[in-house]
């Protein structure tokens, strides 16, 4: 036993490393994300923006987004550096009021998953269905039918999700493939080594900006 961090109140569902394991990820039978500094081992912040309790968590491979997703039908995506929610997927059209979000209903998320390229992220959720998102729309770019699902994670390529169910059986699928462009792999070169904070000092145009802190 190395160290024990004591923050949450209730069961911790799931934990995620950042991909220069700086920093650790929780999260548990609260709407609260926390995030840990793993050299001092002390809390950096609390994310607050969920309606239920939040079940899993992952970062993307440059460590620049954090995907969380809740019992409140969605995932959001987070900055973990300054605590800005980039992103919302929907799981449950109309979203559902904070006090409906935070009751029972069939759209419960419970997985979520960076792809290795970082432009995609698959959810798992209690409508029976597996989505492929694509970080920069609204809408999945791929659904397909899925019962029972747990728990879920991509190959070392990307080409395949395998997903775990509550029945005991692992399914796969073929991943929606996509060759990354050029301004994509160099904005994840630059994530890898520099948080937002830092980014926002460079001596780059506004739009260059909004793109390498993913918010066009």
């Amino acid at each position: 036993m190395m160290k024990v961090l004591q923050e949450h109140q209730n069961w911790v569902y799931s934990c995620a490393f950042s991909p220069d394991s700086s920093m650790l990820c929780s999260v548990g039978a609260s709407e609260t994300v926390f995030l840990w500094n793993m050299d001092t081992y002390t809390m950096i912040r609390r994310l607050e923006g969920h309606h239920h309790d939040v079940v899993a968590c992952d970062f993307s491979p440059d460590g620049a987004l954090l995907a969380t997703t809740s019992y409140d039908t969605r995932v959001y995506v987070w900055d973990p550096h300054n605590g800005d929610i980039l992103m919302e997927f929907g799981h449950l059209f109309p979203l559902p009021t904070p006090i409906f979000a935070g009751g029972a209903n069939d759209r419960w998320v419970r997985a979520v998953s960076f792809s290795h390229d970082g432009l995609h992220v698959a959810s798992l959720a209690d409508d029976k269905m597996v989505r492929f998102w694509r970080i920069d729309e609204d809408c999945p770019v791929q659904v397909a039918p899925f019962s029972n699902g747990l728990c879920c994670a991509f190959s070392t390529d990307g080409s395949v999700l395998a997903a775990g169910t509550h029945d005991g059986s692992v399914y796969f699928w073929a991943t929606p493939r996509q060759v990354p462009s050029l301004q994509h792999l160099c904005c994840m070169s630059i994530r890898r080594v520099m948080p937002i904070q830092e980014v926002q000092k460079l001596p780059v145009p506004s739009k260059v900006l909004e793109f390498l802190s993913y918010r066009v």
